[in-house]
């Protein structure tokens, strides 16, 4: 008889143990439900470190609610309760799910996973908005996860999170989110930025050849998209590729003829060649369509400037007895430095403390005897 009284007696202890677990749980949820999110917390802690409730979904769902209201709580004691609220939230919802095989709660787990999302995106936004990119590539990278273990391939989060890896200008953070592009790309993403930080991250990681690659897939897919056509301009240009650069641009130009700057880069890269004749050409039609741009006035009058240069420099190692050659040298050399007075005169108008014009300027006037505009400048 005694035995049976102490079985009896322990079989009472274990219900009672285990109900006093689901008590603690339902606390929980009535704390919540008024709440006062510290207690809920308290209760739904001590529920889900039982080894009696450890392993039960509803528990854990109560925990992934209750943390996710102290995340969004606008209360700062609250939010004190737990500073990393929202992913607590989130883990506590994967295992809920873990522990429901025959998904009878993924009604109201899928509802709030996607609030977490968009908690997350939120958070995200703001991280790229601060410019703290390691931080938005964070929370974008949990959006994405909470999406996939709710069954959905979010292509915006995979994408913000390349991006955010590209801004950082990190390389060991672009190397990590580079993968997410890959997916983008994997699932036919059709977005031509794809391509873009695609190939920017393997320019950060040094390899230009898997950059031009992706590159021309995106060219492939997106022929009229201008950003691919520039960025695959500005590759050209880092690598040194004159040749395919000028081809590159003229594209560019056949897409966006209103583009001062893309005539000024190739005026500068038929400079780079020595083809001295093309390179006035594209700075002069740069000029014709902002007559304002500094920088193609600049390097046009830079032009006549280095090629009186070049002349003065003849002339002066010519033998004493040349003296006729020493003439129609400078007077070349002269007739550069006057074609370049306008562009350079502007160029310090545009820029009046511009070291480099007034020192060009200088050296102007000094070589064609402008003696008056020289100590107008000088002082």
């Amino acid at each position: 008889m005694k035995k049976l009284l102490v079985l009896f007696s322990l079989m009472t202890l274990i219900i009672s143990t285990v109900d006093a677990q689901t008590n603690k749980r339902t606390s929980a949820f009535m704390y919540n439900k008024n709440q006062q999110y510290d207690k809920a917390k308290t209760a739904i802690d001590e529920a889900i470190a039982h080894p009696k409730t450890e392993s039960d979904a509803k528990t854990w769902m109560y925990r992934g609610i209750i943390y996710y209201n102290i995340a969004i709580s606008k209360d700062e004691a609250v939010k004190a309760l737990d500073p990393n609220a929202a992913e607590v939230s989130y883990e506590s919802f994967l295992k809920s799910m873990e522990y429901d095989p025959k998904e009878s709660l993924k009604g109201e787990t899928s509802f709030y996973l996607i609030q977490l999302t968009n908690l997350f995106y939120q958070r995200g936004a703001e991280g790229f908005q601060n410019e703290n990119y390691a931080d938005a590539a964070k929370n974008f990278v949990v959006a994405y996860k909470i999406a996939e273990a709710d069954g959905r391939f979010d292509t915006i989060a995979a994408f913000n999170i390349g991006m955010s890896g590209v801004y950082s200008g990190d390389a060991e953070l672009a190397e990590k989110t580079m993968p997410y592009l890959q997916k983008c790309i994997d699932v036919d993403f059709r977005d031509p930025r794809v391509y873009l930080f695609y190939a920017r991250s393997q320019k950060q990681l040094g390899d230009t050849t898997a950059a031009f690659t992706v590159l021309e897939k995106g060219r492939t897919l997106f022929p009229s998209d201008l950003s691919l056509q520039l960025e695959q301009s500005q590759l050209y240009l880092e690598t040194g590729q004159n040749e395919k650069l000028i081809v590159s641009l003229k594209e560019a130009i056949q897409a966006d003829s209103t583009n001062e700057n893309l005539y000024r880069v190739l005026g500068q890269t038929y400079e780079n060649t020595g083809d001295i004749e093309n390179a006035v050409l594209y700075y002069q039609k740069a000029i014709e369509i902002n007559p304002n741009f500094g920088d193609a006035i600049f390097n046009l009058g830079a032009i006549y400037v280095n090629q009186a240069a070049q002349l003065y420099s003849e002339a002066n190692n010519l033998p004493l007895e040349e003296q006729k050659k020493f003439d129609e040298l400078k007077k070349l050399a002269d007739d550069n430095l006057y074609k370049a007075l306008p562009f350079l005169e502007r160029s310090l108008e545009l820029n009046p403390g511009d070291e480099i014009v007034l020192s060009a300027l200088k050296e102007a006037y000094a070589n064609l005897k402008m003696n008056d505009k020289l100590k107008s400048l000088s002082e």
